[in-house]
């Protein structure tokens, strides 16, 4: 007997709700990657300095250190001798100057250093051609960028070139990170058989895969092109090995051909949530299984963006670590829209440069099975009937270019 009703639908914040504490149980373990390999990857644990930097009191310029005191006492020092980066640093004769390099360890007895074109050089001795800085100028200390023990990296953390350079820097040969979420996205239905009357192209598997992929996620694609009870069961249940979260798309709403609801309960699976109160994606149910999570998105690709936008997104990135919201884009509204009671709509937007800002224009579209409003769309903004979009006022919304 079917059991494809929405008669116990769940609002958006509700789902949310129950996506997100479902994923704050669900950690993936860690595995540790080389630091030259680790951008992308999400740090698994803080990591902490190993020294302080500086490690010494360095130059902070090419030039020539001295004691400030004496340079005072005398307007001009002999020479003695040059420091370059990575040399020991011996200490100076009293009443001498030293020439110095950018990142040379600042010699015991100095305590100032002057830029080596400010100063004039006569016969093996130095002097001020320019007025002489304070004691202390042009000098880096010990630590001053960073303790020993202080946290360079919190937990959570997506890793890039930034990081790659500062833990190089502490000598971190490899580094914890989370494993990779393992994703099996599943697209079903007859009209996908290459044969069939009316074939249509699959969009979605390669659309969730290549959005999935882009947060870190690994991704396998799978395909039931049948309506077949029995064959759409074996896929599935092939497309669940090894996953940590399995995306379906299609066969979840109350069609006589809509089985995947059935086919999951039958094998054990148990529902979070059947339907969200939201515009498009209502038919989008959400199971667990045997510590997997699985995602079932309506068929229409419009729909599957959104529900993949706005939840398994949201899951994979608290898997991962990354339990924050998205940056959101404010823009002024030239349009005004209202949702009904309890529902949650979703509505692709263009942005535009104004002259106070970003201006917003809705992106027409056909309904969920508009594929090409999102290659023309910026932004997706969310309205429900206690916030409602009026023009000339500013709304919020999610991004969907990786530039923004």
């Amino acid at each position: 007997m079917k059991t494809n009703g929405f008669a116990r639908q769940v609002d958006y914040a509700t789902a949310l709700r129950l996506v997100r504490d479902r994923a704050a149980r669900v950690m993936p373990p860690a595995t540790r990657v080389p630091v030259a390999q680790a951008t992308g990857r999400v740090a698994a644990a803080d990591i902490m300095a190993r020294t302080c930097r500086p490690p010494a009191d360095i130059s902070a310029m090419d030039g020539y250190a001295f004691a400030h005191d004496a340079m005072v006492a005398h307007g001009r020092l002999p020479v003695a001798g040059r420091t370059v980066a990575g040399d020991a640093a011996i200490p100076l004769a009293p009443g001498h100057a030293r020439a110095i390099l950018t990142g040379a360890r600042i010699p015991a007895g100095a305590d100032c250093v002057m830029a080596a074109e400010r100063m004039a050089v006569v016969d093996g001795t130095v002097a001020p051609a320019a007025p002489l800085p304070a004691s202390g100028a042009n000098i880096r200390r010990q630590g001053e960028e960073f303790a020993s023990g202080t946290r360079l990296v919190a937990a959570g953390q997506r890793l890039d070139w930034r990081h790659v350079a500062l833990l190089f820097s502490q000598g971190v040969g490899d580094v914890a990170v989370i494993r990779r979420p393992r994703v099996s996205v599943v697209s079903n239905g007859a009209e996908l058989a290459a044969d069939a009357p009316g074939a249509c192209p699959d969009s979605n598997a390669p659309m969730l895969a290549s959005m999935l992929t882009g947060i870190g996620a690994r991704v396998t694609t799978h395909a039931a092109p049948t309506d077949n009870v029995a064959r759409q069961a074996a896929c599935l249940h092939a497309a669940r090995r090894g996953a940590d979260v399995m995306v379906t798309t299609g066969g979840i709403s109350v069609g006589d051909t809509d089985h995947m609801l059935d086919i999951l309960r039958d094998a054990g699976a148990r529902v979070m949530f059947r339907g969200v109160a939201i515009r498009p994606g209502r038919p989008l149910t959400v199971l667990e299984h045997d510590g997997q999570t699985i995602f079932c998105l309506p068929g229409n690709p419009g729909a599957a963006a959104i529900c993949a936008l706005m939840f398994v997104w949201p899951y994979l990135r608290t898997i991962m670590g990354q339990d924050m919201p998205r940056p959101g884009v404010c823009a002024t509204a030239d349009f005004t829209a209202d949702a009904p009671p309890g529902v949650t709509l979703f509505i692709p937007v263009s942005l535009h440069p104004g002259p106070q800002g970003w201006l917003c224009r809705r992106v027409p579209t056909v309904g969920a099975s508009d594929i090409i409003a999102f290659s023309r769309a910026d932004a997706l903004l969310a309205v429900t009937q206690d916030s409602p979009i009026r023009a000339g006022q500013p709304a919020w919304g999610m991004p969907l270019r990786a530039d923004m």
